[in-house]
């Protein structure tokens, strides 16, 4: 069961995938009609967007899930990664592919993350959790904040 990571901009049935999962991932967290019909669109913009990296989440070279991230810079933690989005299709979730994507995407992207969760998704509240601190065990500043769970920490290149 390898699991990687592969940028969505260089193949046309990554795009084609990720905007289709867009919909899904939409649906899933209870967005409107309109926002789900305006996945297309949204998944152009995020696919253009300089200071973001969509990537697939493939097991076994068939995409299963999807990462959306943004990079920044500040003269305190540099570089710096929001987590915007990440999807991992149902029918894979209890087979470990989440936590192993996002153990690669954090060695992929040395520097300071910041996860924020919904404070109603209690399954997502979860697995950040359980993932977050087995990759930076101690090392994980978590609060609330306007409704959101946030956690930050460093990468393992980055500490």
């Amino acid at each position: 069961m390898p699991v990687v990571l592969r940028d969505v901009r260089h193949s046309v049935r990554g795009r084609d995938w990720f905007s289709r999962a867009q919909k899904l991932w939409l649906t899933e967290m209870g967005a409107s009609a309109e926002d789900v019909a305006s996945a297309a669109a949204r998944s152009v913009a995020l696919l253009s967007a300089s200071d973001h990296e969509t990537l697939l989440i493939e097991r076994d070279d068939e995409p299963v899930g999807f990462v959306v991230l943004r990079r920044s810079f500040s003269q305190e933690h540099s570089p710096s990664y929001l987590l915007l989005e990440f999807y991992v299709i149902p029918a894979t979730r209890t087979l470990g592919v989440g936590a192993a994507a996002a153990r690669l995407l954090f060695d992929r992207f040395d520097g300071f993350w910041e996860i924020r969760s919904l404070s109603s998704d209690a399954r997502a509240i979860a697995f950040w959790r359980r993932v977050v601190s087995r990759y930076a065990p101690g090392a994980v500043e978590e609060r609330r904040e306007r409704g959101e769970v946030v956690q930050r920490f460093l990468s393992k290149g980055a500490r």
